[in-house]
């Protein structure tokens, strides 16, 4: 069933393709919007990751999918802290 990223828990796996690359740590939305636009996302590689809303493909039971199978293309994605972002607000 699919889902929406407002409604994704904490915990939540995501892959690339059918490898599990970590999980959703965050949610975040610019100013005072609403809708998510930074999923944050602990890399089991490299630690949290601010990954753009447009990259995320799916949303299921599954976990969170990416659009790009090949997790090297996910190579140059910011690594995440809130001083970084200084214009996001936390939502999950």
């Amino acid at each position: 069933m699919a889902r929406t990223l407002e409604t994704l828990d904490l915990g939540t796996p995501v892959f690339c393709g059918e490898k599990r690359v970590g999980d959703v740590r965050g949610l975040y939305a610019e100013g005072t919007a609403r809708s998510v636009e930074w999923v944050v996302v602990g890399w089991v590689s490299r630690g949290d990751v601010a990954v753009p809303a447009i990259e995320i493909g799916s949303v299921d039971d599954r976990g969170v999918t990416l659009i790009q199978s090949d997790p090297r293309e996910y190579e140059s994605l910011p690594a995440f802290n809130e001083e970084r972002f200084p214009t996001v607000r936390k939502l999950a």
